[in-house]
């Protein structure tokens, strides 16, 4: 068995206090507006927004690219920050009020009032710890509505919303802007779903009705971008004898660096996706659940990438639930794992055939 790992175990806690104080609220707000709107069956995502143009060159991929030539969700993976759960909900929220096209001209205040009881904070969570005197509830309403501030101030530096009346007042309103960047202090480009001709991603709106865009890591988040990424433009469609034909990629390091400005670090979350059940992470033949490989074979043809595919649990499940399962086991036993019964994947290892063969 593997030490403890501490991060999990703080991980852990601040889930289950999640849980037990407002994530089913905020789940049901999801959904209501969801209900009263649009009624989406998936969010658009426009691909400059986690995916650079042009690939850049990185020599050595413990020197990342510097976090200005970085796409906005990788420059969002930070430990606390709000930034790109607010950002992704601001886009869910925006494609349940008004349909393809067209502008979403009220988006939410930050705070709830009597008349307008569906804000940013009622479709926020986030525990903050608070080690002073006073009423944690209290402090706790204080700290996530800076949270918020924080995060809204973040996205306007990235020219991805504006306040209504000057820079970082958003208590008076704020404006959404086109999630690829390209407004400016003196052309705001007000924001609009991707539309058919333009490359984007779509998100199941399950990842925001049943919590998953609430409890994943900004790492998780921003890597399950990259793969709805890599499954729409480079997925391969791979048969079987039974069942449905399967959609398959995988991604290189000079890749994951270069083009989505991922770190390992965002590329490990592979195994923690894995378990949860989103994605199903497909070895190569000769190489070990650690990474390793059998024999420390040096061949070029063996060294080959994980190939991933979308698992068959799908995002309709609880997100806390899963999620706490998952962690509860990992911090047991040190290891990323699936429930002992949980739905067999399609594939688990793969060979790569020789033409010659």
């Amino acid at each position: 068995m593997r030490p403890k790992d501490g991060k999990v175990d703080t991980r852990l806690a601040h889930l289950q206090t999640l849980r037990a104080r407002m994530l089913e609220g905020v789940n049901q707000v999801m959904r209501q507006i969801w209900e009263q709107g649009q009624k989406p069956t998936s969010v658009r995502v426009r691909q400059a927004f986690y995916r650079l143009d042009e690939m850049r060159t990185l020599e050595d991929e413990r020197k990342p690219l510097p976090k200005e030539q970085q796409p906005f969700a990788a420059r969002m993976v930070t430990p606390k920050g709000l930034q790109l759960r607010l950002m992704l909900t601001m886009l869910y929220a925006a494609q349940c009020a008004v349909g393809p096209g067209k502008q979403w001209d009220a988006p939410y205040a930050v705070e709830s009032t009597a008349q307008h009881p569906v804000s940013w904070m009622s479709l926020s969570a986030s525990i903050s710890q608070h080690a002073g005197p006073g009423i944690q509830l209290a402090s706790e309403d204080v700290n996530r509505r800076r949270q918020i501030t924080q995060a809204l101030n973040t996205l306007e530096s990235m020219a991805l919303v504006r306040a209504n009346t000057g820079p970082g007042r958003f208590s008076t309103g704020l404006q959404l802007l086109c999630e690829n960047g390209t407004s400016t202090v003196s052309s705001a480009i007000p924001y609009t779903a991707a539309d058919d001709t333009e490359p984007y991603i779509e998100i199941p709106v399950e990842f925001f009705t049943h919590g998953w865009v609430r409890v994943l890591t900004n790492s998780e988040i921003a890597a399950l971008l990259m793969w709805f990424d890599r499954l729409k433009y480079t997925g391969v469609v791979v048969g079987a004898e039974e069942g449905e034909p399967l959609t398959i990629t995988y991604v290189t390091g000079d890749v994951r660096q270069g083009l989505y400005g991922l770190g390992r670090k965002a590329y490990e979350t592979h195994q923690a996706l894995d378990a949860y059940q989103l994605l199903d992470v497909i070895r190569p033949e000769k190489r070990y659940d650690s990474g390793k490989w059998e024999g420390y074979s040096q061949d070029e043809s063996d060294l080959l990438c994980h190939r991933v595919s979308l698992a068959s649990a799908d995002f309709d499940r609880d997100a806390g639930e899963v999620v706490e399962d998952v962690l509860k086991r990992r911090d047991t036993g040190g290891y990323w794992r699936r429930p002992m019964f949980s739905a067999p994947k399609r594939f688990d290892r793969f060979r790569m055939v020789s033409t010659d063969e």
